[in-house]
């Protein structure tokens, strides 16, 4: 009898630490299962890390292109008199911290990290980000200058018409109708011929 119960309570203990062990196992191939997920996710790196060297002459003065446009003041925009009044008739007290609003004025608005890595800033509005895809894997000057290279780390050449009508569109209360061709050309900054000629057509053109 005695025998039995030493075999019992080594049993149930024996059970008890497999029961122990499989959950430690299984948190860290859950946890290793996350990290080997977020190497292959693109991550927000801000519009500064653009102006490096799209605010160069080289590359046509892209990044000063983006600055003089509403994009780049479009988070700022939520403080004016206007989007207060809009947001009144929403019922939104401050726009600034809505996201109904934020969808729209904000890239990525609400990354956190690990979708933004630190350099990122919501006030910069709608950034280079909204438009060409998250920027961490593209940005580096070794993967930029190789246009396959760059589309495969995430790069959006080209975005299309869908891309702006996610919010270009009638749920935004400042609607007004959108035409492609004239709102293309308000944001428009391609690269110089020189720069066209030596990496081809692929990143070549008008469109963001």
């Amino acid at each position: 009898m005695e025998w039995n119960k030493k075999w019992f309570r080594w049993g149930f203990s024996f059970l008890i630490f497999l029961i122990v062990v499989s959950g430690a196992l299984g948190i860290i191939h859950e946890g290793h299962a996350g990290a080997t997920e977020s190497m292959f996710l693109h991550r927000y790196v801000g519009v500064q890390s653009c102006e490096a060297c799209h605010s160069s002459g080289l590359l046509g003065r892209q990044f000063q292109a983006w600055k003089s446009s509403p994009h780049s003041r479009a988070f700022l925009d939520l403080s004016s008199r206007e989007a207060l009044d809009i947001g009144k008739r929403l019922g939104v007290s401050d726009p600034k911290t809505s996201q109904r609003c934020l969808s729209c004025h904000v890239t990525a608005p609400n990354a956190a990290l690990p979708e933004a890595v630190s350099t990122f800033r919501m006030k910069d509005g709608v950034q280079c980000e909204s438009c060409h895809g998250p920027g961490e894997d593209y940005t580096h000057y070794s993967v930029m200058i190789d246009p396959k290279k760059a589309r495969e780390a995430g790069l959006v050449i080209h975005p299309d018409k869908k891309t702006c009508l996610t919010c270009h569109n009638p749920s935004s209360p400042t609607y007004k109708g959108f035409d492609e061709k004239t709102a293309m050309s308000q944001i428009a900054h391609p690269l110089p011929p020189a720069m066209s000629e030596k990496f081809g057509s692929s990143l070549t053109g008008g469109a963001p």
